[in-house]
Formats: C-alpha cells, structure tokens, sequence
C-alpha cells in the first residue's frame, strides 16, 4: 500500500501533454458537477472553493523534476482547467457569457500557484522543512474539514464527501509523499494541534440560533413584497435568516454570545430598517433593538 502511495506520489512521469489533458479533465468534471450536482453537496465543492483543488495541486508538484518545473505546471494545469470550467457552462446557463463574472477569483487563485508550487516542490525533499510546509496544506484542509463538520447536523449529508476528503488526505500526504519520520512527525503533530485548537474554538464559541417573529409587529413595521437582509455586519458566526410563513415572517439569528450584531432588511420598495442584536448568555435568549 505504501509502495503504491508513493509510487503516485513522486514516482509518475508527468509530461506536458499528459498535463494538458489532466486539466481538461478537471476543466469538465468541475463544470458538469457545477451544472447538475445539488448545491451544498459535496461533488458541487468543488465548482466553489479550492479544497478538492489540493490533491491534484500536490500530485503535479511531486511529480516535477525541478521547483520551476513544478511552479510552471500547476500554474498551466490552473491556467487551463478553471476557464474551462466556465466555457463548458455558457451554453447551458441563462447567465451566457455572464458566469466568468466569477472567474476572477479563480484567476487571482491561479496567479498564487506558481510561488506556492516553487515552494510547495520541496515537500518531496522528505527533510523537517518538507514537513513544515505541507503543515500550510494540512492546517488548511483540516479547517475547511471542520467547518463543514460543525454545520453537518443541520445540514446532513450535505459536505459529507468533503468532510472525509479533508481529514483523510492529510494522513494519505503524510505517509505518501514522506518516508523520512521526522517531516511525517511535523505535520502530524501540527495537523493533530490545529484540529485541537478548532475542537475548543468550537466549545467555546458554540453559536446561538433562536428565532424571532415579533421583530416587525413589535416595531409598526409592515414590509411591502419579499424582505432580505440587505447589510449585515459582526464576528464570529453572526447571521440573520429571514423565513416566510403563512401569518408572516419569522427571523433566525445566529450568534454568539459577547458579541454584539446588526443587521438591515429591506423590502421592495427600497424602504430599509436597521437592527442590533445581542445574545444574553445568563438568560439564553437575544435582544434585538431597531436603530
């Protein structure tokens, strides 16, 4: 198993070409899960954030013979596999020619491979610093792993996939690409130390949710056609989701307590109202004020 693992990672003859049509692949893969997998599920991640991008990222730059060779080819494999993703899209969206408004992001993402892939190339040295900077990855995935963890209950099975990818590639890395003891030792100890520190993070500061449907009736509010929250501004988990129902509209705050929110809804006039709300931690419930 082990001999397989690192026979994939850093023992593969990348060639261009071969390149090339790996990112084609992921190009097209990427859009067709944009198009047809469920939002919120895991197969769509990877259409929004760059965590299922690390994995490919890192099997390019082990199997590069130099860090510019590794530098220039996750850059290209980017370059390439993110424009597709939106070019296979265009002619089945209403949006058209519109969907690359999202492109530059991606694009921004794709200029920041090549430094990270020149330095990233030396995790297959197997020396401490290797180890050090495949920590930088596996802090990352850790902590999109466990942000997906902690809203998995509401939100079952949405992200599932994505939860074990994250928590299970870091271990494939490790024993992957190392063999060395000492750089496996550095990522496994600060991996084991940030998915801790998240752990009480998340005891600590476990948000509240509470609903509230008193908000506009409690103010002389009467909102003409369908309200949203037009601005929003706090830390830490703060939110406010506005739910209709058949007697009127009901709003479900998030927050944590120590922290002070506020919030706007606006209606289809334009007509806007703002509010504060705040978390009382001794009688468990919120306070909301209209400004």
């Amino acid at each position: 198993m082990q001999k397989a693992l690192h026979k994939i990672f850093g023992g593969l003859k990348l060639t261009w070409p071969k390149l090339i049509i790996f990112a084609c692949i992921m190009g097209v893969y990427t859009a067709l899960m944009a198009m047809y997998a469920p939002d919120g599920s895991s197969f769509h991640d990877i259409a929004v954030t760059p965590e299922w991008w690390v994995l490919p990222a890192v099997l390019i730059m082990v199997n590069c013979k130099t860090p510019l060779d590794s530098a220039f080819k996750v850059f290209v494999f980017f370059l390439i596999s993110q424009p597709i993703v939106y070019l296979v899209q265009v002619p089945f969206s209403y949006m058209g020619w519109g969907l690359f408004q999202y492109y530059p992001y991606w694009f921004v993402f794709t200029l920041f491979t090549f430094p990270a892939a020149f330095i990233g190339w030396y995790i297959k040295k197997d020396k401490w610093y290797s180890g050090v900077i495949l920590s930088f990855a596996a802090v990352y995935l850790i902590a999109v792993g466990f942000g997906y963890a902690v809203k998995l209950p509401e939100n079952f099975p949405n992200h599932l996939l994505s939860i074990i990818y994250c928590f299970g590639i870091v271990p494939v890395f490790i024993f992957g690409i190392f063999k060395d003891k000492i750089p496996r030792l550095i990522t496994g100890i600060v991996s084991l130390i940030t998915l801790v520190v998240l752990l009480i993070i998340g005891v600590v500061k476990t948000p509240f949710e509470v609903y509230r449907n008193t908000i506009l009736e409690d103010n002389n509010i009467t909102l003409v056609g369908e309200p949203y929250v037009s601005f929003f501004t706090g830390e830490s988990e703060g939110s406010v989701d506005i739910i209709k129902y058949d007697e009127g509209y009901t709003f479900k705050l998030y927050g944590i307590p120590g922290y002070s929110y506020r919030f706007s809804i606006t209606d289809d006039t334009g007509q806007e109202y703002t509010f504060e709300y705040h978390f009382d931690r001794d009688q468990n419930t919120v306070v909301v004020t209209k400004e």
